[in-house]
């Protein structure tokens, strides 16, 4: 029997889909159509997943696991480049990110597969998304794994010594693992104003839409870095810094209040959970909100590297709007 809808949830959600739809009408109102199918859709696949349960896929795990895989092959095997990688497919009119598709599927694997076999595998879809090259959303799907790892003292201990492994090969790593544009984006990150009108520009910029909007804000409509395209990227990466220049600290306020309510609210039904799968499912699709949430304002008011990781349900996108209302839909199921 379905559950009744959590009000604290929907309420997050509502903020957060007013703010959207007000933002992108303001500063790219040639997305306002596409941004609302996308809500019409991911609601639809809210209300979808709210009919099935984690637990209801343990059979079909491996079949969704390599589904997933497959996804996320096809943007390098159709070789599409869009701004220096493959992460996207075009069908048609339409286009999807599979890296963002694929992240109700592969927590549906990893809330039911053993989890040390799990863990390993799991390394599979990363590595194909560092082969795009996409390291934001690989870092993000690896995000994923955190339940898995807090709920097993081994793998604790085994990402630990990854993680120091990962540190000492550093040196390495940044000579021939990372691309250019990515060394550029980590030095511009410690210095911006060291390249001020190429590489250190984005993140100049929203510094400035952030710090002009002041308290209140300049207004609807009336974001001079927003709407006289000083500001890049402004309904996608850096959509945070366009809604803090028109709506200002309140405005920015109301937002990391929205997703304070929609995460605590999501660990509290995780938490009170004694199904294990649901419990990592839910652990992960929480996490994975946070995490994309974090790293997204954190780029804009210049704490982290500029990575191409989306705001949730704010920045322009159907594939993570989708993705995202499917797996709190799936949340809803228990």
């Amino acid at each position: 029997m379905l559950n009744k809808l959590n009000l604290s949830i929907v309420f997050s959600l509502f903020i957060l889909f007013f703010t959207n739809l007000l933002t992108i009408s303001s500063i790219a109102p040639d997305f306002l159509t596409k941004q609302i199918f996308s809500w019409i859709i991911g609601l639809l696949l809210f209300f979808i997943g709210r009919h099935f349960t984690p637990r209801q896929f343990s059979s079909a795990k491996w079949p969704i696991f390599l589904f997933s895989c497959f996804l996320l092959i096809l943007p390098i095997l159709l070789n599409n480049i869009t701004r220096g990688s493959r992460r996207w497919v075009n069908v048609g009119p339409l286009s999807f990110q599979p890296s963002e598709i694929v992240k109700p599927g592969l927590m549906i694997y990893l809330a039911n597969a053993n989890v040390l076999s799990s863990y390993f595998f799991f390394l599979i879809p990363v590595f194909i998304v560092i082969l795009q090259p996409d390291l934001g959303s690989a870092v993000s799907l690896l995000f994923l794994l955190s339940p898995v790892i807090f709920c097993h003292k081994l793998l604790f201990k085994i990402s630990l010594i990854f993680s120091l492994l990962i540190l000492f090969l550093s040196p390495l790593i940044w000579t021939k693992v990372l691309h250019p544009y990515q060394q550029e984006r980590i030095l511009n990150f410690i210095n911006p104003a060291s390249d001020p009108f190429d590489q250190g520009y984005n993140v100049i910029q929203s510094k400035i839409a952030i710090g002009s909007g002041g308290f209140f804000g300049k207004g609807y409509k009336k974001g001079s870095q927003g709407r006289l395209l000083f500001l890049p990227e402004k309904h996608t990466d850096f959509i945070f810094a366009a809604i803090s220049e028109e709506l200002g600290f309140l405005g920015s306020f109301l937002i990391i209040f929205a997703y304070f309510l929609l995460t605590s609210s999501l660990l509290k039904k995780a938490f009170s959970s004694t199904n294990k799968a649901y419990f990592i499912f839910t652990l992960g699709i929480t996490f994975q909100i946070w995490f994309q949430t974090f790293v997204n304002i954190g780029m804009n008011i210049g704490i982290l590297p500029v990575t191409g990781i989306p705001l949730p349900f704010l920045s322009v996108g159907g594939s993570s709007i989708m993705a995202t209302l499917f797996s709190l839909g799936i949340i809803h199921s228990s």
